[in-house]
């Protein structure tokens, strides 16, 4: 009964000095009790388990930290069941089918555009997928919002697959409803502001015009483009990518006709046709994405976010838009820079940067993991798990980094002739294809941890990361800027630094993924404070 007095008389103390608010429950443990801190990042869902040791137990609460508190006491239980690394390769490989839909499009327009059209057609689309892609990779903090907005709904384990569908269903439908909005801003946008947008990013005046009629067609359907991200994440977010997969493969099997018909043969319209037939898949593939919802009854309704919804939607998107925009700051001053060097460069950089798209969205699936699997192990503070995991994924990311880097460089030595005639071309290329290498390599280490950053919510962290690594990426190309190795090769450090800092901060305690992987480090800094607060 000792035990059960002690609890009882801790409760009646904590009462007593107002901590009546604190969540307590109870944790039988080989007789031992564990104190553990609850921050207000559990009220977004991120909760930071603590390592304090049982003599904390005994302490007053005058000597505590700041931290509200709780006890908590249980039946020892199975420590929960970690996801296997074939596990994550039955969802990692299907999701990698996903990613890959719409940069090998991107890719099979510029080897439509650049063999019919020429050096100038495949220059065109350089500017033109830089208004249109990058613009909506600026809304991708809706995306990846969703991601994490429905895993926690839905709440899957390892154990089971199966979640609370009403609650992913009304995490929904704000981002969905945001991004409809978005999208008609940003149709209207294009339709008024193009020949602006080209002015100001110095496009020379020869490649105006199909780069114009290209935005035109693709901005048409901005609304359908972020439909169907936001559709996308739903259905990964409820551990579904089957379903999606299907969908995106027959709507590049639908893009491919369309590049056949409309850029070939008959009707010969270049990049203008290019365009049309993506914008055509996409609106095929949104619609049918939703009607895969409604028939799953993870459909939302569309209404205006309610304040609560409003609020939780805010704490992502805020700090997302955000880190974001550091991150499109550095891909247009890459694309600026490369423009600089002048056409022929430019055609190179855009099959250099498309093949790096391209084969960097292989980390993206290792990304989709820790979104999907983490907050609901972090709700929880399972270090053990999370520990497992994130060991899992890192091992998959560097044998991925390392496979697809080489493969970047195969492709392009081997099959840069596939994109463009032109020998000029095909050189410079070449020339970069280190840089490139360097680059991907990079890329999908960072994309597996960012992953375990936004699924931590650690905004702040992020947030500081891409300020402070875009600003020297700016700086160097604006004055040292003389080859498109050197343009890669900024994009390489800058994604370096994040990676190195992320893994460090992780490793070192620091920040809420690091505060649940090494919880003991983390109750040392609070024990060692309240130290030196004394």
């Amino acid at each position: 009964m000792r035990p059960a007095l002690k609890v009882a008389a801790l409760t009646a103390l904590l009462v007593k000095f107002e901590y009546s608010s604190a969540l307590i429950q109870f944790r039988h443990a080989s007789h031992s009790f564990q104190l553990v801190p609850r921050s207000t990042s559990s009220i977004l869902g991120a909760q930071s388990p603590s390592g304090l040791d049982s003599d904390a137990l005994f302490k007053s609460p005058a000597d505590l930290s700041s931290d509200e508190v709780f006890v908590s006491r249980s039946e020892p239980t199975k420590p929960a069941k970690q996801t296997s690394k074939r596990s994550m390769l039955k969802f990692a490989l299907p999701a990698l089918g996903i990613y890959l839909s719409n940069p090998l499009l991107s890719n099979i327009d510029n080897a439509f555009v650049g063999k019919l059209v020429g050096t100038k057609g495949l220059a065109a689309l350089s500017p033109a997928t830089l208004c249109i892609d990058q613009m909506l990779y600026l809304f991708t903090f809706l995306s990846r919002a969703t991601t994490g907005l429905v895993a926690s709904a839905y709440g899957a384990t390892a154990e089971s697959s199966e979640g609370n569908v009403d609650a992913a269903r009304e995490a929904a439908a704000a981002p969905l409803t945001v991004s409809l909005m978005a999208g008609v801003v940003l149709c209207l946008f294009y339709a008024v502001g193009t020949p602006s947008l080209l002015s100001s990013l110095n496009v020379h005046p020869s490649l105006r015009q199909s780069a114009t009629s290209y935005i035109h067609w693709r901005g048409a359907i901005s609304s359908f483009a972020l439909a169907q991200s936001i559709c996308l994440s739903v259905l990964m977010a409820t551990r579904d990518v089957m379903t999606p997969l299907k969908i995106v493969a027959l709507a590049s099997v639908l893009n491919i006709i369309g590049d056949a018909l409309l850029c070939a043969w008959p009707l010969r319209m270049g990049v203008t046709g290019a365009a049309i037939a993506t914008a055509a898949a996409t609106v095929f593939s949104s619609l049918v994405m939703m009607k895969s919802l409604h028939t799953k009854r993870l459909l939302p309704k569309l209404r205006l976010p309610q304040k609560n919804e409003f609020m939780s939607l805010l704490s992502y998107t805020g700090p997302l838009l955000a880190v974001t925009l550091t991150r499109l700051g550095g891909l247009v001053a890459m694309q600026t820079s490369a423009m600089a060097l002048g056409v022929q460069p430019l055609a190179a950089y855009q099959l250099c940067l498309n093949l790096l798209v391209f084969f960097l969205l292989f980390g993206e699936p290792l990304s989709q993991l820790s979104q999907t699997q983490l907050p609901p192990l972090l709700d929880k503070g399972d270090s053990e798990t999370i520990r497992g995991n994130l060991k899992s994924v890192g091992v998959l990311a560097v044998i991925t980094a390392l496979g697809i880097g080489a493969t970047t460089v195969s492709a392009i030595n081997f099959g840069s002739g596939w994109f463009t005639s032109d020998p000029a071309v095909q050189l410079l290329a070449k020339q970069a294809a280190l840089s490139v290498f360097l680059a991907v390599t990079a890329s999908i280490l960072s994309v597996a941890a960012d992953g375990a950053m936004l699924a931590s919510r650690d905004f702040g962290f992020l947030l500081t990361m891409g300020m402070g690594t875009f600003l020297p990426q700016f700086l160097l190309l604006k004055t040292r800027c003389d080859s498109l190795s050197f343009v890669f090769g900024t994009f390489t450090m800058r994604l370096g630094m994040y990676f190195v800092a992320a893994l460090a901060r992780v490793l070192l305690g620091y920040g809420p993924l690091g505060r649940a992987v090494r919880p003991e480090l983390a109750a040392r800094r609070r024990i060692s404070k309240g130290f030196e607060t004394k």
